[in-house]
């Protein structure tokens, strides 16, 4: 039902610093984003991402960021996120969808343009609240009796928390951005009934910064 994203950790670190990335990741396929320094203290982020299927899962974030000195950045993001989800099995037929929403804070750190190879890398921690209305197709019995079924609502309450860890390589502007992440959640309502997560997921993309 649930996938860590591969959220670009931007770093900003000054005044309309602007970064802009588009990828791949597995299991979601494609994604982008674009980060913006506004003023001296406060950023903006905005992400999308896409999958082959109906799913698909949006971010806008604002926040606060501060140079460490050294090349060290700190960020602390709040934001939310929409999104849409559809599970099932093809053997017996079962489906579980709809779209949920994703109350967040996030803490990213790392360093910046580290020579000779103008390398950043980093790590990012995600806090959230994820809300989901679902339907249920036999989801969870598991009858092959599809005709006498029905959709049956289910609202399920998530906490989720994500570590993400990334490293940048290439020129001081145009890098190759490499990610990887996980979700460990706590279900708070329905544990009858789990709602499926994927644990982790790995990004890459193409980073420009502007």
């Amino acid at each position: 039902m649930y996938t860590p994203q591969p959220v670009d950790i931007p770093l900003i670190n000054k005044k309309k610093e602007v970064r802009a990335e588009f990828g791949f990741s597995y299991p979601e396929m494609f994604f982008g984003s674009v980060s913006c320094g506004l003023t001296n203290k406060l950023a903006f982020q905005t992400y999308f991402n896409r999958s082959f299927d109906t799913r698909y899962f949006f971010q806008n974030a604002a926040g606060y960021f501060r140079d460490l000195g050294n090349n060290r950045v700190m960020e602390v993001y709040g934001g939310i996120a929409f999104g849409h989800t559809e599970a099932g099995n093809h053997d017996i037929p079962t489906k579980l969808k709809g779209p949920y929403q994703l109350y967040f804070a996030q803490l990213n750190y790392g360093k910046i343009d580290i020579h000779p190879a103008n390398i950043d890398i980093g790590f990012g921690l995600k806090l959230g609240f994820l809300h989901s209305d679902l339907l249920d197709y036999n989801y969870f019995t598991h009858i092959n009796q599809p005709i006498d079924m029905e959709w049956l609502p289910l609202v399920v309450n998530n906490l989720i928390f994500e570590p993400h860890v990334f490293i940048r390589l290439g020129g001081k502007k145009l890098k190759v951005n490499l990610k990887a992440g996980g979700c460990i959640h706590y279900q708070l309502d329905h544990k009858d009934k789990p709602v499926p997560f994927l644990k982790a997921s790995a990004g890459l993309g193409i980073n420009y910064r502007f």
